[in-house]
């Protein structure tokens, strides 16, 4: 906020920009103090039912609570001074104190085009039925079968492997 502060003047949009998302991290941080207040609610319902099991509990909760409400007042008043200053540099655009810096040159772009195959190679190379087409493709996409001493026997509907060897000897 204190760097947005100081270029203000020279980088309003940026500014404006940065601004925006602080303000989007106090809503975050806002919420997150919601859900600890509520925990702290939780964990003082839990020492009212059984107040023996928790002898240093009420000392912990009063100190929890206190650093709460602080960081709830530091919240506000961080949320107060990020809007104000929001609220500025958005009245001073509106009226022509601050100039909107320019938006950066526009780099030059590197853009990749697929090449296109020259038509008759393609229909050179291209076969004239279709079972010759995908027959390479089908080929190429065999596996190799694991060798014997990586296989393993299926699992039967029991769940136990069938044995290697029979069980009756006769």
């Amino acid at each position: 906020m204190m760097v947005s502060e100081h270029c203000a003047a020279r980088r309003p949009i940026s500014t404006s920009r940065k601004l925006d998302e602080a303000s989007g991290r106090l809503v975050t941080a806002s919420a997150r103090l919601v859900r600890a207040a509520a925990r702290l609610e939780e964990a003082r319902q839990c020492m009212l039912r059984d107040p023996e099991l928790a002898p240093g509990g009420p000392a912990l909760l009063v100190e929890a609570t206190a650093r709460l409400v602080y960081m709830g007042n530091l919240l506000n008043e961080t949320a107060d001074f990020v809007f104000n200053l929001h609220e500025d540099v958005l009245q001073g655009l509106a009226t022509g104190e601050l100039v909107p810096e320019r938006s950066e040159l526009p780099r030059p772009r590197i853009a990749l085009f697929p090449r296109p195959a020259p038509v008759r190679e393609f229909l050179r190379a291209r076969l004239r039925r279709v079972v010759d087409r995908i027959s390479a493709v089908l080929q190429r996409r065999r596996r190799t079968r694991l060798p014997a001493s990586l296989r393993v026997p299926r699992r039967t509907s029991q769940g136990r492997a069938p044995p290697l060897f029979p069980v009756c000897l006769l």
